[in-house]
Order: C-alpha cells, then structure tokens, then sequence
C-alpha cells in the first residue's frame, strides 16, 4: 500500500513538472506583442513614435531590434520604444521590431505605412451676415457648423479621388454613423447650447484600407451682434461706417438698418427670427422690413431717444441679441 501510494506521488510529480515545463518554455504567439504608433496616422515629414507593450512577454529584458525598410537602426535590451521621422506624401514606409526573449524565443512585429495628408475646412452653415459682407461668418450658439474634410491621398503615384474615400465622423468622441460612409466627406451639425465648442475628428481611407489619414478640428462658437447703419436715399446702405451712440437725426428724418451678424437662421426674413423695436422703453410696431426702422422727430422737437432692437430666434431656447443707441435730434 506504501508503494502504491509512493508510486502515486512520482506520477504525480512527473506529470506537474511536464506541465510546468510546458508553460515555462510555451511557444509565444505573435499576438502577444502589441505594436502601436503615435501618432495613429502620421502625416508627410513627422516625428512618430513606435512603442512596444505585452502582458506575456518581458520586453525589459529581451532584446529588440528596429528596422526601417529592413534597415536596422537600433537593437538594445529592453528598447521598447523607437523614434522616426516619415518621408513625403505617398511614401511607404515598413517599420519593423524583431524580439528575442530570454529564453531563445523570437517574434517580429511589422507595420507598413503609406503617409497621407488632410485638411479641414469649416464655415457656419445658417448664420447671417449682410450684403458684401467680405469676412469670415461666424455660428453662434445653437448655431450649424459644416465641416468639410480635403484628403490629399496618393496611391501608387496616383491621388485618390475624394468620392472613393470611406470617411467615419466623430462629434465630442461620439461616432456619426449617419454622416459616415463612402464619398461622405462633410459633416453637419447643430451646437447645443450647453457646449461652448465642439471636437470634430475624421479618419479616412482607401478602399483597400492600405492608407489611412485622420485631423481633428475644436469648433468654438461666437457671440452674435448687432450693427446699425444709415441707409441714404441717394447712396444707398453706408455699409462703410456703422452708427454709435450721439447719431443726429436731421429734421427730415433717417432710416436706420439693423444687421444681426452671426446669428441664426442665415435668412433675415425667416418667420423664426423676431425682431422687437423699442423706444425710450416703450415697445413699438415692427416695420414691415423688420430689420428697418425709419425716424423722424416731431416738428419743434430737440433733444434725445433711446432705440433699442432685440432678436430672438424662436426656434432655440437662448438665441437672443440686444443693442441699443442713443440718437440726437
């Protein structure tokens, strides 16, 4: 019975020291190594960073050998990092980092990349600006912005056409599903009026996934105004010189124009956008054109007013504007 149960314990023994043996000397996977770049898609003549990770392997004591183009450019224990610069646009580069355990074991990592280039360009979708006006409109808040992405992809030194392209929108880190796809190389979005900007990124790629190139852009919005401006029988709008408090209004009368730069919607005579006209605090009737108020002084009268203008966009909560200015008479 004691050898038996000796016997036993030696089969035992044997077993657990195989299977021991066994994971100790087990055949590490390719997949046990994780080869990240950052940036994720670097773009013409950058600085990119490639690092190693692993739960299974101890990088810190293998050795680790770098190659670019199949060049080796540094091997040292433990390097498990290694700093490059990328070439031009539609340049491939194949970067590769071979390991070698401590136990005689080997596995490589490889990555090819073809450099890729975009860029981003926004305007405010529905927001007001007056004739002629030669800047830049800004969107307020509640506002729509448009983004729209111009990727600069070559293949096999051939650019790719932006219509076969698959883009894939992000908003605040959240995907866009509907504004994503192929050839879907915009995106349109409303601002809540809780975020005073807005991340936009945008990862693009060619059919066969083999070039790849992403931008990010922070939207912030603006604050509306108001601008008064004479306009002259004769000359028309005097776009040229806006109105301040201490304007005269001759005998005969003026005709001021209210303009709501950078407000919401884009088109002044919608019925969502309300203009109420006040003077010295007491609401009056609002002009047929609602942004044009025509003034004329009693006979007899001098002295001042205060003309005040609010516009509300009725169609968000918070849209509103106010301007007031003082006319001598």
């Amino acid at each position: 019975m004691q050898k038996k149960y000796f016997k036993s314990l030696i089969i035992l023994f044997i077993v657990l020291a195989t299977f021991f043996g066994f994971f100790v000397n087990a055949q590490i996977r390719n997949t046990d190594v994780i080869l990240n770049i950052s940036p994720e898609y670097p773009g013409p003549n950058q600085n990119t960073n490639a690092v190693l990770s692993s739960h299974v392997v101890n990088l810190d004591k293998a050795n680790i050998s770098w190659f670019i183009n199949g060049q080796k450019m540094i091997e040292a224990i433990g390097k498990k990092s290694f700093s490059f610069r990328t070439e031009g646009l539609g340049s491939t580069t194949d970067l590769s980092a071979t390991i070698d355990t401590v136990d005689g074991q080997s596995i490589s990592k490889k990555m090819t990349l073809t450099i890729a280039d975009m860029d981003l360009l926004w305007e405010a979708y529905d927001s007001y600006t007056p004739p002629f006006y030669k800047g830049k409109a800004l969107a307020p808040s509640q506002g729509k912005f448009k983004v729209v992405a111009i990727p600069n992809l070559v293949n096999q030194g051939n650019k790719v056409n932006t219509n076969n392209l698959s883009y894939v929108w992000k908003k605040d880190g959240n995907s866009q599903l509907d504004s994503s796809g192929w050839g879907k190389n915009y995106f349109i979005f409303q601002n809540s009026y809780l975020d005073k900007d807005n991340t936009v990124e945008v990862a693009v790629s060619d059919i066969g996934g083999g070039t790849n190139t992403s931008k990010r852009i922070i939207l912030k919005t603006s604050e509306p105004k108001i601008l008064f401006y004479e306009d002259d029988p004769k000359l028309g709008v005097k776009w040229e010189n806006s109105l301040n408090d201490g304007y005269t209004i001759s005998r005969d009368g003026k005709i001021l124009v209210a303009e709501p730069y950078f407000f919401s919607p884009q088109e002044i005579n919608s019925s969502s956008l309300v203009f109420s006209w006040f003077l010295n605090g007491n609401k009056i009737q609002t002009p047929d054109i609602k942004n044009i108020l025509a003034i004329k002084p009693e006979a007899g009268q001098s002295g001042s007013s205060i003309i005040k203008l609010m516009v509300e966009n009725t169609d968000t909560l918070f849209q509103s504007i106010t301007k007031q200015i003082q006319v001598n008479f």
